[in-house]
């Protein structure tokens, strides 16, 4: 049953909050509507991918449409176009919210149908769900509105005052204006008797609207202190709730409704105060009311006000890493988390202002924690208001991680006190709120946090979480686990039952609940108010086992996700039940009954027992050893009790288990969780995977390995399985006699990055290439090739495969090298999980695998071309240059500190000498002596600096040739191979020899210039210099031709290692899509330590491009964000930045021109320029990198075209500046360049390029007219008619998406000629024998269509048919190998015309791999599985001679066609008894007279009564 019917079925109190879940976001109409698709669907996983999400979302709005248009009631259809609309409204830039929306409903949805299950409720969800909070909440929405209309009418009574003291103004001034002799009369008399009475009543106003707001204040803050704050902090417990699996968390919207009341109530009441100070100013009188009670009430509303908006500010999301969302609180260091911060005031006077930051463990007081950590990425953003809600005001942190400090001393702290996974840390957000001249600093911070380091402490992390938020409220006691309180059963036992509805989808019983208490503390089980301390529910192991409860339980947890979850839901699996209870249960019940039960000694494990009866009436119980989730990967556990076998003394009885307790027999319980695929068709006997228990009768001589559970395989696969592994793994891992050549793998390992990465393409998404590294030999010793066409080795390879690695997970365990090796363990997992039950299929990757290595290592040994070897020689060359700049520069470095060295020691020399001379006047005589040995010495350090100047010189100028070299030469070809290498060129892209020599120049030349420096200090500074020797005045000019050097080389070294490209088409970069993220890199060469962390770059786009104001209509577009980063070290030493979020937007207006040059979208060019500023020396200049041209498209359907202009503005431009209005007058391409262009994106997608006869059919299709004469075979493509006019690139286009979708495998091995003339397909089948045929391509059909031509004979005559073309929809259906093998005629079922590939390939040795294997065994209702295929009429052959036949090509008589597939829908669609095609051809007269030259193609379904 689904699960929305068990819903329907619920009681009213439980249906009541099922109808809570359900609102605007996610309309209840869509869950009825679409409930078994949506329950289908991997919601949670979505969640986490972006792109997922985006097809689900596309998928349900497909959905949505198909039900509304099977809708009859007008009125449903309509509310249902009107929820479609919303839908697109609300997620179309964001389907992740959908996909966490409908998760969070469907989770709901299961923990609702758990607590049904449970008698009662328990205390937590009781408190949470009372009826009083509702009657709470309705008299908190009645004040609100109460203090809301009472603000209304102040503002109302406040503009009655202003009013009437503008009308007593105006009087009052206009007395004051008539002349003194009329101020006694009658009249000026009753004018002042009038203005007086006015006076007393504006007074009387005034101290009635003050009252009004004395008692508006008052109210307000007994709402904020007696209920807003209550409801606030109990949103914030049952969030604490919530996080730990309780119910759904709601009411936030409700509290930023009350919040934002308030506040707007508050606000306003601050301006009619102000409002009353204006008044003031103009009229005042003595014991005014206004200035005396004014000041104090405009205090206690900033009071107010200032409280309020502090406690709006809420983490709505706590942080939690989305790799495990039901997890939340837990963080791993290196791994990327959210959160998400609101704001409950919702005023539009703060829009867009509020900048959020982010702090872990903020104020923590010294020796708190043993571990410190800081925030890698960026913590500070902008609160924005969300679309897809009711517009609050939020902002979602999407990509925090966090790193551990590094302690220099090697200490952490105060280690020791608490475990990692008891150690507590928060994360705070700041930030500063401006409104109505009002300052508040906002603060707060999430739920206390656990950090991790492994994901071994995941569960120890969750017990913590889960027990602070059970027992505490407090939102920051990070001390907690100091002196943690104890928790009472009944508490403990709600959130264990959590554990299980939120993970398994099914809560506990109160059954399994007592269970699990007997097994935490025995005979106190049965009372709820036992206490049971945090030691005995975490930390303790439980007696006589080497695991505590909670790890027993969390691995039953896992172990149910992932192996058990629909025996689970079923509620077939007693689960927690002792063994003595068992025997009580099965002892009076049939033989063969079994109960289901997790094992109390192993950790993850389930086992069963069943009841036996002897001869004598003697009640036996035996239980099998439990099964692991290692064995459950294996083979799925229903499979397991349908198989399972018990030998006993030889001989192999029925299956032992008859009734799943209490009398339900196995089948009926378990039929449909069978995993039934049928048995493959082999010469040879088909094998079933069983598991095998054996039963001794003497225990005792049986050991106790034996006892468990065999092999789940047949005794000759085991054989079998045992050779591989003794002999594999011993030439694994001997190392006796070293192989003769070297592996193949490792081979791969020497080659360039380039060759490399065509290596990871063949493994990409097919197979761990993790596995084929670690265990290379292995693999390669295998016979792949013979296992892809024999399911039994296949199948017996898989096993020794999966047996391997397991081995190896086992060694690295007793080697003590799980952290540091191999995950053998996960890789294991992987191959399980992608790859289970599909031996034939792993079989066939690897066998293609390893032949498309050996073809790469091939392509390697054979000989260079001349332009390559001349490239490596010039290469080779300036390798020697650079390393003997380094090495002469190195060398001067050394001359200087020994010139240095012998400044100071004849400096001290004359010092010291000198001051003997004076102490010792009888030593004057041999200052002469002295001063003469000093002066050749000086004379000898004068020539030594001529030397090294001399050398610097030298320096300068061989360095100024490899710059020139570097900058004009070197760098140009490598961009050049790189915009080549864009569009599908083979060519080695690696900077690596660029670094190094950029890096080596820029250390030169540092060097040089500091050398310069210490030569002019030396000269300064030591006395000892000889007089008559100074240094060159050149020395000044020769730093600054070194400064310039180093400026020119800097000025290049920044360049675009990766062009942009969209992550959706990889193939494909330089298109980019306005609102679709795209990545791209920056690099820059001269790394050295100097300048890592100095340059800043920013992405500008369309940097001073002309083509804005000379190009009519030319668009305009800005980032969607500012994204400025800093060059630093990648994990491969290079300094660089990757731009990995950018995506564009355009502006509203385009540029305008008076120019009449327009471009159409995919021929307009946009450059992205990177930008930063270097400064050494006192100099400063501008850095500038600019991308290749892109293609800027705002729909999908333009990705051909554009790749079209991107494909030819790389060929023809070949150096910098770009000309982006290159498409105004483009340039033609000979035909030897636009050929090369096409083999490279068949190369690309498909793995083989094109050959030069598939390039001369090719030319005849493009070329036309005079351009394709064969007098001229480099003749001139023109732009128009490649990609514009005729368009031949669309067909081109289709052809290849044909291509990488359904024919990539075909296409490799070359079984498709592919581009080839009806007119040459007749010439070369015509002379071969019968059935002969050959596939091409269809020259009509825009999408990519492919068709196969054959030849037979009728009176000794040739005659050549051809089928109407396959397209991408029906090969959806069938495989292209399958159709081949399927086809047949409708007058001849049994006889496949199709029997040799072209030239004469057998079909089998060309096909037989890729064909699917065909079943036999009849389905479970009675009939033989239908099987598809492809049936033709026969061909009749005409009566003209054979040189007159034409192709029977269909796509050329669309009108039959479309009337064939009408009249053949009706034939398979009729309700009538089955009759045969020949029978349908009898009565059906207007069928057999379209039958006259043509095969026509009809897709049937063949189909027979068993």
């Amino acid at each position: 049953m689904s699960q929305w019917k068990q819903i329907q079925q619920l009681e009213i109190r439980l249906l009541e909050q099922v109808d809570y879940l359900y609102d605007d976001n996610f309309p209840m109409d869509i869950r009825q509507g679409l409930a078994s698709w949506i329950e289908s669907q991997d919601w949670d996983t979505a969640v986490n991918d972006e792109s997922m999400a985006g097809v689900l979302f596309t998928n349900l709005l497909t959905q949505l449409e198909r039900v509304r248009s099977q809708e009859q009631n007008f009125l449903q259809r309509h509310n249902m176009k009107i929820i479609q609309q919303q839908l697109q409204l609300k997620y179309a830039t964001n389907p992740a919210v959908m996909a966490r929306v409908i998760s969070t409903c469907l989770r709901e949805e299961r923990r609702i149908l758990s607590s049904a299950c449970m008698q009662e409720q328990g205390p937590l969800e009781k408190s949470l769900q009372n009826s009083v909070a509702f009657e709470r909440q309705k008299n908190m929405d009645n004040r609100v509105g109460i203090i809301r209309g009472s603000v209304q009418l102040m503002d109302q009574a406040v503009k009655y005052i202003e009013d009437m003291q503008d009308d007593f103004d105006f009087r009052y001034k206009t007395l004051q204006s008539r002349e003194s002799t009329d101020r006694n009369s009658d009249v000026m008399k009753q004018e002042v008797t009038r203005l007086q009475e006015m006076l007393n009543r504006l007074d009387f106003k005034r101290k009635e609207i003050l009252s009004k707001m004395d008692v508006v204040i008052k109210e307000i803050d007994d709402l904020m202190t007696s209920q807003l704050n209550p409801e606030l902090q109990d949103w914030k417990r049952r969030q604490q709730i919530a996080a730990i699996g309780g119910p759904l968390l709601t009411g936030l919207e409700q509290l930023q409704s009350w919040f934002t009341l308030t506040a707007q109530s508050l606000f306003q009441i601050k301006r009619q105060l102000d409002k009353l100070g204006e008044l003031v100013v103009k009229v005042t009188y003595e014991s005014d009311p206004i200035p005396l009670q004014k000041p104090q009430m405009e205090e206690r509303v900033k009071y107010l006000i200032y409280h309020l908006i502090k406690s709006s500010f809420v983490v709505e999301k706590q942080p939690c890493m989305p790799t495990h969302p039901q997890k939340p609180l837990i963080i791993k260091t290196g791994v990327q988390f959210t959160t998400k911060v609101r704001l409950l005031v919702k005023l539009p006077e703060v829009d867009y202002q509020l900048k959020v930051k982010t702090t872990f463990d903020k104020d923590l007081p010294p020796g708190r924690v043993s571990r410190q950590f800081f925030i890698l990425t960026n913590n500070t953003k902008v609160m924005d208001i969300e679309d897809y809600s009711n517009g609050c005001l939020s902002v979602e942190f999407r990509h925090l991680q966090l790193k551990e400090k590094k302690y220099i001393n090697g200490t952490k702290g105060n280690e020791g006190l608490l475990s990692v996974t008891e150690e507590l840390h928060s994360l705070s957000f700041e930030a500063c709120f401006t409104v109505q001249g009002l300052t508040i600093d906002l603060e707060t911070c999430s739920l206390p946090l656990v950090v991790i380091s492994n994901v071994s402490q995941l569960p120890g992390g969750w017990a913590s979480v889960m027990w602070y938020n059970l027992l505490t409220d407090e939102p920051r006691n990070l001390a907690f686990f100091g002196n943690p309180p104890r928790a009472s059963w009944s508490q403990l036992s709600e959130v264990l039952s959590w554990q299980f509805s939120t993970f398994a989808g099914r809560g506990l019983n109160k059954e399994q609940l007592t269970m699990l208490g007997e097994k935490l503390f025995g005979q106190h089980a049965s009372c709820s108010d036992y206490q049971v301390s945090w030691s005995k529910f975490s930390k303790e192991n439980i007696p006589g086992k080497p695991f505590s409860f909670w790890m027993w339980l969390d691995s039953i947890l896992e172990l149910i996700k992932k192996h058990l979850l629909p025996v689970w839901n079923e509620n077939y699996i007693m689960g927690f039940v002792s063994k003595e209870m068992e025997r009580a249960l099965l002892k009076d019940k049939e033989p063969g009954t079994f109960l289901l039960r997790f094992s109390e000694s192993h950790l993850g494990g389930i086992t069963f027992t069943w009841v036996e009866h002897g001869d004598n009436g003697e009640v036996k119980f035996n239980s099998v050893e439990p099964y692991t989730k290692n064995r459950l990967s294996a083979l799925p556990f229903a499979d397991i009790i349908r198989d399972y076998k018990v030998i006993s003394d030889g001989v192999v009885p029925e299956n032992p288990l008859k009734f799943l307790y209490p009398d339900i027999p196995k089948d009926e319980a378990f039929g449909r969780l069978y995993n039934s695929q049928p048995s493959k068709v082999h010469p040879y006997i088909p094998s079933t995977l069983i598991p095998i228990s054996e039963m001794r009768s003497n225990a005792s001589t049986t050991p106790r390995s034996c006892q468990s559970p065999e092999p789940p395989m047949t005794p000759g696969e085991f054989d079998m399985l045992n050779e591989h592994l003794c002999f594999d793994i011993d030439t694994h891992l001997s190392d006796k006699e070293p192989p003769t050549k070297m592996a193949q793998w490792q081979a791969l390992l020497k080659l360039d990055s380039a060759l490399q990465s065509r290596v990871c393409q063949l493994y990409e998404r097919r197979f761990p290439k993790e596995i084929r590294h670690y265990l290379s030999t292995w693999i390669e010793n295998q016979d792949w090739d013979s296992a892809a066409v024999d399911e039994h080795r296949a199948r017996t390879c898989f096993q020794a495969l999966l047996v391997f690695l397991e081995e190896q997970w086992y060694r690295s365990v007793q080697e003590n090298n799980i952290l540091q090796g191999p995950d053998f363990s996960r890789m294991k997992d992987d191959l399980l999980g992608h790859l289970q039950g599909e031996p034939l299929k792993l079989a066939l990757i690897l066998s293609e695998c390893l032949k498309e290595e050996k073809q790469i290592l091939a392509s390697v040994s054979q000989p260079q071309s001349c332009n390559n070897s001349s490239m490596q020689q010039s290469w080779r060359e300036l390798d020697d240059k650079v390393n003997e700049l380094k090495r002469q520069t190195l060398e001067t470095k050394k001359e200087i500190k020994t010139l240095e060295g012998l400044n100071e020691k004849l400096d001290y020399i004359l010092m010291a000498w000198q001051n003997k001379v004076e102490e010792h006047t009888d030593m004057a005589q041999s200052q002469h002596i002295v001063d003469q040995e000093c002066q050749k010495h000086a004379v000898f350090i004068t020539q030594r600096k001529e030397i090294v100047l001399h050398q610097l010189v030298n320096i300068l100028k061989q360095t100024e040739k490899v710059v020139a070299t570097l900058t004009d030469v070197e760098l140009p070809e490598w961009k050049r191979r790189q915009q080549l290498a864009c569009i599908g060129s083979q060519d080695d892209t690696s900077l690596d020899h660029l670094d190094k020599w950029f890096s080596t120049v820029a250390e030169v030349l540092l060097g040089v210039c500091e050398q310069l420096k210490k030569l002019q200090d030396q000269n300064s500074k030591y006395s000892s210099t000889d007089p008559a020797f100074c240094l060159p005045t050149s020395i000044p000019e020769m730093e600054k031709f070194g400064l310039s050097l180093l400026i020119k080389l800097v000025t290049n070294a920044l360049v675009v290692e990766k062009q942009p490209v969209m992550q959706k088409f990889p193939q494909r970069p330089l298109i980019l899509k306005t609102g679709v993220q795209f990545s791209i890199t920056v690099r820059f060469l001269a790394n050295i330590p100097e300048f890592k962390c100095r340059f800043r770059v920013k992405p500008v786009f369309d940097k001073d491009v002309a083509e804005a104001k000379t190009v009519k209509g030319f668009r305009l577009f800005d980032f969607n964000r500012d994204d400025c980063k800093v060059l630093d070290e990648d994990t491969d030493g290079g300094l660089m930045a990757e731009f990995g979020h950018m995506s564009l937007k355009e502006r509203k207006s385009r540029s305008k021109s008076s120019s009449a040059n327009h471009l159409v979208v995919t021929e307009e060019l946009h450059i992205i320029k990177f930008v930063t500023e270097f400064q050494y020396a006192g100099q400063t200049c501008n850095i500038e990198a600019s991308s290749l041209p892109v293609v800027v498209i705002s729909s999908t359907n333009q990705v051909p075209n554009a790749w079209a202009s991107i494909m030819w503005w790389n060929m023809v431009s070949t150096s910098e500046p770009w000309d982006l209005s290159l498409f105004l007058n483009p340039p033609p391409l000979t035909w030897k360049q636009l050929s090369q262009v096409l083999s490279w994106q068949f190369l690309t997608v498909g793995k083989r390029g094109l050959d030069e006869i598939q390039l001369f059919m090719l030319r005849d299709k493009i070329m036309v007219g005079a351009a394709a004469d064969d007098d001229d075979p480099d003749g001139t493509v023109f732009w128009s008619s490649f990609s514009k006019n005729e368009n031949a690139w669309i067909w081109i286009d289709g052809i290849l998406d044909l291509i990488k979708k359904h024919l990539v495998d075909l296409w490799r091995d070359g079984s498709i000629m592919g581009f080839v003339s009806r007119e040459r397909t007749r010439l070369l089948l015509q002379e071969k024998q019968a059935g002969t045929f050959l596939i091409r391509f269809s020259e009509s059909s825009r999408d990519g269509a492919v068709t196969f031509s054959w030849v037979d004979h009728s009176n000794d005559e040739p005659h050549v048919h051809a089928v109407q073309p396959y397209t991408k929809k029906e090969l959806s259906v069938l495989p292209l190998p399958d159709i081949i093998y399927r086809y047949s005629l409708a007058s001849q079922r049994s006889r496949n015309p199709l029997v040799y590939l072209y030239p004469d390939i057998p079909k089998d040795t060309a096909f037989g791999r890729y064909k699917s294997p065909e079943t036999s065994e009849p389905s479970g209702d009675g009939y033989h599985r239908r099987i598809p295929s492809f049936i033709s009429n026969d061909p009749t052959p005409p009566p003209s001679p054979p040189n007159e036949i034409h192709m029977m090509e269909m796509d050329n008589d669309l009108e039959r066609s479309a009337s064939l597939s009408e009249l053949f829908s009706f034939i398979v669609d009729s309700p009538a008894p089955v009759v045969s095609w020949e029978s349908q051809l009898d009565i059906c007269p207007t069928l057999a007279s379209l039958q006259t030259s043509s095969p026509e193609n009809l897709f049937v379904d063949q189909f027979s009564f068993s």
